[in-house]
């Protein structure tokens, strides 16, 4: 297995915005504009990891990077290795001070989303990370929905409940490569890259929440983190609490055992609630035994602990009666 790249860039961009790319031949041309149209007093690269789509984002895309050498570079696939090798060629073939990420199927709505970003990095150097607001777009639905996040307050925080839109991030280089360094090794196996790196970045210099709507993240009906199959969710859930559990036992320096039925509270009450919103007693019954977590998450969830002990059909009706109110 081996990859190509195609790189006529400027030397030493400012910027890398690093997308990775697979089948998708219908939204490719909407992410990769959204870059373009940036509007920066600075030079930016768009660097371009196609994983040897089975439909026409490849040719796609060097199309673009013919017309504009010197801002895309690409990485094409000799063949497709999925998603997990392909962001790790792409993360070690950014050349810029700052990283964006931007998925194939994802775009940014805001041309000045990056000269913002990078504005406020260069004046505070004590921060790491900068995110904003995003909205989400329904592909089945065609809606829109508009995603509002907040200010975490550090670390601590962010391991407890992931408050970062990927596709909305701009983040120092150093993070990228402390974190190759430090961490990658141990977390690589995992379906996703960017809650470990923020969680990363919190441990060595702040995170800032910038209060814009830069970005449009679109859902599929199949993806990493979206399914009609409630095991694969499911399984993402837990992956979510292994990367979790890593962070709590090698940086946490508080209370871990509290912390770590937080943790599993907050594992539990989302699989729970798939459960209840599928009406799929299978996996609830698997849970069922964690439900005592829920209640030290969060005391207003503690109902949720008290019901999970009757009738698992009552509890539906119960549970989709009090949601809808």
């Amino acid at each position: 297995m081996g990859y190509e790249i195609i790189d006529e860039t400027i030397k030493n961009p400012i910027v890398s915005v690093a997308m990775l790319t697979y089948g998708h031949i219908d939204y490719i041309k909407q992410a990769i504009e959204s870059v373009l149209i940036q509007e920066t007093n600075f030079p930016i690269q768009l660097v371009i990891a196609e994983d040897c789509s089975p439909d026409n984002t490849r040719e796609i895309v060097k199309e673009y990077q013919k017309k504009y050498p010197h801002i895309i570079k690409l990485i094409l696939q000799d063949v497709n290795v999925g998603a997990i090798e392909n962001n790790h060629v792409l993360l070690e073939n950014l050349d810029g001070y700052y990283i964006a990420p931007l998925e194939g199927d994802d775009y940014w709505s805001d041309s000045k989303k990056l000269q913002q970003q990078v504005d406020f990095l260069e004046q505070n150097l004590e921060y790491n990370l900068i995110y904003t607001d995003a909205r989400y777009f329904t592909q089945k639905t065609q809606k829109f929905d508009l995603q509002r996040t907040q200010q975490i307050s550090g670390f601590d925080d962010l391991l407890v409940k992931n408050r970062i839109f990927t596709l909305t991030t701009c983040f120092r280089r150093e993070v990228l490569d402390s974190y190759l360094k430090e961490d990658y090794e141990n977390l690589k196996t995992l379906p996703f890259g960017d809650y470990s790196l923020w969680l990363h970045a919190t441990i060595h210099g702040k995170a800032k929440y910038l209060p814009i709507v830069s970005s449009v993240y679109r859902i599929l009906e199949e993806s990493a983190s979206h399914s009609k199959d409630i095991n694969r969710i499911v399984d993402f859930e837990e992956k979510i609490n292994t990367c979790r559990m890593y962070y709590l036992n090698k940086y946490y320096t508080g209370d871990k055992e509290q912390l770590k039925k937080k943790l599993l509270g907050s594992k539990t009450l989302s699989i729970v609630r798939l459960t209840l919103l599928n009406e799929n007693e299978e996996v609830f019954q698997k849970y069922k035994g964690d439900l005592k977590y829920i209640a030290n998450y969060k005391y207003k969830y503690y109902l949720i602990y008290s019901l999970g002990k009757i009738n698992f059909k009552i509890f539906v009706k119960i549970y989709n009666a009090l949601r809808k109110k």
